[in-house]
């Protein structure tokens, strides 16, 4: 929930001193919280609790409830549920932490050094006010030395981080993989019960692999959202790790670099698997989305100068950094999961190009921010959206599996050049918004 402690001086970071806040806590931002944790709980058990209701809606009538064998399924169950709750306990404190990396890494600050502290009377954070979601929700969202307020965006970042990831785990393995192309459902290791005693190193290092991917994209993309870029060693360092990660332990890629299926673990030589399934399909995927990146930033640019009528707004803001994320997205992904995620990445730009339009007070959101949801998407629909769309979605190097992205960058274009200018449209100041999390203490 935390960030570093910064300049003591606001001023000299070029940004005005917040003005006092009322005596009262906004019930606003309370609600806004609150939706946002039962929001990210729907998102993690929603997997789970559509193949639950798939099987009672499938299955014939059951017997009477004495005689239901479900009663037998009560301990899996239980142990299902308390290891689930320390997965999002887990990640929510992860998404603490990101929190931290968001405000100090375009500063030049350690990640890892300092503790925290509220930026107005210095007092440290004290642990119990430092855990996710509730740490706030117990100060009402004030710091509880000076009452001064907490942006609620640090328990919000803490439910989406905890969702996503908790969703993964979900989809991704428990299911078996049955998300993942090019590879059959591991169903021996599917469930909590088959998981944990005879553990897929496959799947646990895919999981995690994909997560980790999806938090430092929500990074990007909060760094991005408040108007810094992200340091370049640490663009490097990244997109470093991902790659040799796949070196180290190839079944990372499901998909090999041709669009057939991957190498699963122990089936192939160790340097055949080094080389052609780890090295090429992470340097051809990286190399694919920075200039898929790199091209769309620039139709972007193009799209968001605005008209002649003098509109006065966006709704997207400047891309700076899509380049970088699709670069990441296709070491992780590969070339074809890479294109997938940039077609739903395109839809996600529609959509907010059109409530942007519709909605007075919607905000403008940078690109890098809408990359997040796009990658989660296309993850945890792969194989489905492979099987759905055949060779018109990217999974197979055919020229047919381009007609869907080229069809999605028409229709964000003629989106664009049909939005009506709203020359009223009143701007967000981020420097002086009392909402925006920049210098309110943490």
């Amino acid at each position: 929930m935390t960030e570093a402690e910064p300049d003591a001086n606001p001023e000299s970071q070029g940004r005005d001193v917040l003005p006092d806040p009322p005596a009262s806590p906004a019930p606003s931002s309370q609600q806004t919280v609150w939706a946002v944790f039962f929001g990210s709980v729907a998102m993690a058990i929603a997997f789970p609790a559509g193949e639950l209701a798939a099987w009672f809606f499938s299955t014939p009538k059951r017997p009477p409830l004495h005689a239901d064998p479900l009663f037998d399924l009560v301990p899996m169950v239980g142990v299902a549920v308390l290891i689930a709750t320390w997965v999002f306990v887990f990640w929510s404190l992860i998404g603490s932490f990101l929190n931290v990396v968001v405000h100090r890494l375009p500063l030049g600050q350690s990640v890892v050094l300092g503790g925290s502290r509220c930026p107005r009377c210095h007092s440290a954070i004290k642990w119990h006010d430092n855990l996710p979601v509730i740490g706030w929700l117990n100060l009402r969202g004030r710091c509880r030395s000076c009452d001064l307020p907490i942006a609620a965006r640090y328990p919000v970042v803490e439910s989406i981080c905890a969702g996503l990831c908790t969703a993964v785990y979900f989809r991704e393995l428990l299911s078996g993989g049955a998300n993942l192309p090019g590879r059959p459902p591991d169903f021996q290791h599917g469930g909590v019960l088959k998981l944990f005693p005879n553990p897929a190193l496959d799947l646990i290092g895919l999981s995690l692999y994909h997560c980790g991917t999806l938090c430092v994209l929500l990074v990007w993309g909060l760094i991005a959202w408040d108007g810094r870029r992200v340091p370049s060693r640490s663009v490097l360092a990244v997109l470093g790790v991902a790659t040799a990660l796949p070196l180290v332990f190839p079944p990372l890629h499901p998909l090999g670099l041709t669009g057939g299926p991957g190498m699963i673990m122990g089936a192939v030589d160790a340097m055949d698997a080094w080389l052609m399934q780890g090295l090429a399909v992470s340097v051809a995927g990286g190399v694919a989305g920075l200039l898929s990146g790199l091209l769309l930033q620039w139709l972007l640019g193009r799209l968001l100068h605005g008209d002649a009528s003098g509109r006065t707004g966006q709704p997207l803001g400047q891309p700076h950094a899509v380049g970088i994320g699709l670069a990441l997205v296709g070491i992780v992904f590969g070339w074809q999961g890479m294109l997938g995620t940039m077609v739903l990445l395109l839809v996600a730009c529609l959509v907010q190009a059109l409530l942007w339009s519709a909605l007075a007070e919607w905000p403008t959101v940078p690109t890098e921010l809408l990359l997040v949801p796009a990658t989660f998407l296309h993850l945890c629909a792969w194989r489905q959206l492979v099987v759905a769309f055949g060779p018109w979605w990217p999974a197979s190097p055919t020229l047919a599996c381009l007609a869907v992205l080229v069809a999605m960058v028409l229709a964000v274009a003629a989106a664009f050049a049909a939005i009506a200018p709203a020359p009223s449209r009143p701007q967000r100041n981020r420097e002086t918004d009392p909402g925006h999390p920049g210098d309110q203490p943490a």
